[in-house]
């Protein structure tokens, strides 16, 4: 892999360790190699748009909702993203904060490997509204109203159920570690190309939700009157009406996270992140033993 000469280096806005950090970095690492600062917030103005042509790499400083930001302006270019951790959990991230004025050189020289992650595309049916492509999720859920909606889910030209409730979300795999988690569902490996129809705060129903194969095509029809939206992410929004549909299925786009550590060690960190127990078993050198 090549060194990376041209680097976006994007901080979370409101941190100002954050702040202090992408300075930091920007000194030490001046030497043959052109930074350019953004925030989560400037990421989509004109400037950072023709500056992200000639760009190599995007560090990010924050947490995962920063990393999310980076990637959806990223993948149009194919840039890798490095992720500093600065936020409380960090599934996505590659490095801690404190150690990252150190260790990202190890990166900046081209060393590591990129991880690919599939990404899902939902389309407005019947619209000239531009395609949105998430990395974790999409929901269509209820508006300002505290009224139930109703959305029909189709997999593959079938009809599946008609959940009431709060809405539905559909995640990837990457996604699995967020909002999903939170509704109950599994972790599903990030490297896996399924992805996942959860119901939110379903009235009446008994139906959990699904594990679509990668090749399925989902379509999720708004059957309600009352409002509702259409969210990427967690932070792309677009009101939908009464008789909308969203198609979704998997995109064309590829989210690229550069790595070092191999990605069997995801359930090691997940372990540590959920603050879940391993019990009686604990590493010790190259082995895992069982205490007696």
């Amino acid at each position: 892999m090549k060194r990376f000469k041209t680097i976006c280096l994007v901080h979370h806005s409101l941190l100002e360790e954050a702040c202090g950090l992408a300075q930091q970095l920007t000194t030490r690492y001046a030497t043959e190699r052109e930074w350019w600062l953004a925030t989560d917030e400037t990421l989509n103005d004109d400037l950072s748009t023709r500056r992200l042509q000639n760009t190599d790499l995007i560090i990010t400083l924050g947490g995962d909702g920063t990393i999310l930001r980076a990637m959806h302006v990223a993948t149009p270019f194919d840039i890798p993203v490095l992720g500093v951790n600065m936020g409380r959990v960090g599934f996505m991230s590659e490095i801690d904060a404190d150690h990252a004025l150190d260790g990202i050189a190890w990166y900046l020289e081209g060393n590591g490997y990129i991880d690919e992650r599939t990404m899902l595309k939902a389309e407005l049916i019947d619209t000239d509204q531009m395609p949105l492509h998430a990395l974790n999720d999409v929901t269509v859920h209820r508006g300002g109203d505290l009224r139930v909606v109703e959305v029909a889910t189709v997999v593959d030209g079938i009809e599946l159920s008609t959940y009431r409730g709060d809405g539905v979300l559909v995640s990837t795999a990457t996604g699995s570690t967020g909002y999903a988690l939170q509704l109950g569902a599994p972790v599903i490996d990030p490297a896996s190309s399924v992805y996942l129809l959860k119901p939110i705060a379903a009235h009446m129903s008994q139906f959990g939700g699904v594990v679509l194969e990668p090749s399925s095509v989902l379509q999720l029809n708004l059957i309600t009157s009352s409002s509702a939206q259409l969210t990427v992410d967690g932070f792309i929004s677009r009101d939908i009406h009464q008789g909308d549909r969203v198609r979704i299925a998997h995109g064309e786009r590829r989210a690229k996270f550069l790595r070092r550590e191999p990605r069997n060690t995801f359930w090691k960190g997940l372990s540590h992140r959920l603050g879940m127990r391993i019990g009686a078993m604990e590493r010790r050198s190259t082995s895992w033993e069982y205490k007696t």
